[in-house]
């Protein structure tokens, strides 16, 4: 069954993200489908479980979706060969991507660098 602060707090998200951040230079279109895969995934996750962290999750991964879905489409167009000129359409499917491993690699990255932080405060 879904969780129905996931989905307010994705909507909610979604609606408090686009128009500010297409100002800002996101590609829309990825923010969008990246606000959407995450949404998804949030929905499923059950570490997810306050609106904050869904909020937080949808937020992010949309962010990341937005601004970086171009910029890896364009290098991966620039470093194969066989992707060359087809920097456009990768867009779309990297937005996905990383729309649907955001919400779990975010928080996983930040326990590492936390854990890492933290190691390294020690030993000084």
């Amino acid at each position: 069954m879904t969780e129905p602060t996931s989905a307010a707090a994705g909507a909610y998200a979604g609606a408090v993200t686009a128009l500010p951040l297409a100002i800002f230079g996101a590609a829309t279109d990825a923010l969008w489908l990246g606000l959407f895969a995450a949404l998804l995934v949030t929905i499923w996750m059950p570490t997810i479980s306050t609106r904050i962290r869904a909020f937080s999750a949808v937020l992010l991964s949309g962010i990341a979706a937005g601004y970086c879905a171009p910029v890896l489409a364009a290098v991966a167009a620039a470093q194969f060969a066989s992707l060359a000129g087809s920097g456009d359409t990768l867009r779309m499917p990297i937005a996905l991507l990383i729309g649907l491993a955001a919400p779990t690699a975010i928080p996983v990255a930040l326990t590492a660098f936390s854990a890492w932080i933290g190691k390294r405060g020690d030993a000084a």
